[in-house]
C-alpha cells in the first residue's frame, strides 16, 4: 500500500469502518480516507472525480452484505468504468458471509483484488500494487 494515496472504505457498519480504519491506519501508516455508509454513495463520489485523479481511492475497501445496493451492486456498476479508473482503483471486497457461491461469485470478479473475511486484521491483507 503505497502511502498518501486515498482509501475509501464502503461499508454501512460504523464499527466495521472503525476497524478498517484503525488496522490501515496503525499497521499501514494509512493516512487518508474517504468512508462511505452506503455503495450507491460510493459509486457518487466516484462518478464525481472520473477526472480528479487526486480524490481518486488507490484501494476500495468494499463490504459485501450492504442494504439497497450491496458489494455485487457495486462491482457491477464499477465494472462498467473505464480500463483507467479500474486499473487505477483496487478492490478488497471484505465479507462475514459463509456462502460459497456468494465467496466464489466475488473470487471470479476481475476486479477484486482480494477477498478478505471481517473483522479485518494486520495480516489479512496481501500487498497491494
Amino acid at each position: 500500500m503505497e502511502e498518501g494515496k486515498i482509501i475509501m472504505i464502503v461499508d454501512d457498519n460504523p464499527i466495521d469502518q472503525m476497524i478498517t480504519k484503525h488496522v490501515l491506519k496503525t499497521n499501514y501508516l494509512q493516512d487518508k480516507f474517504v468512508i462511505m455508509d452506503s455503495a450507491i454513495k460510493a459509486l457518487d463520489y466516484l462518478e464525481k472525480n472520473l477526472e480528479n485523479e487526486d480524490a481518486m481511492p488507490s484501494l476500495i475497501f468494499l463490504d459485501l452484505d450492504m442494504p439497497g445496493v450491496n458489494g455485487f451492486g457495486f462491482l457491477e456498476r464499477f465494472n462498467n468504468y473505464s480500463q483507467h479508473i479500474k486499473d487505477a482503483c483496487k478492490i478488497v471486497v471484505l465479507t462475514g458471509t459463509e456462502i460459497v457461491e456468494d465467496i466464489a461469485m466475488m473470487q471470479a470478479d476481475p476486479n477484486v483484488h482480494q477477498l478478505v473475511f471481517k473483522p479485518l486484521h494486520k495480516d489479512s491483507i496481501l500487498p497491494v500494487n
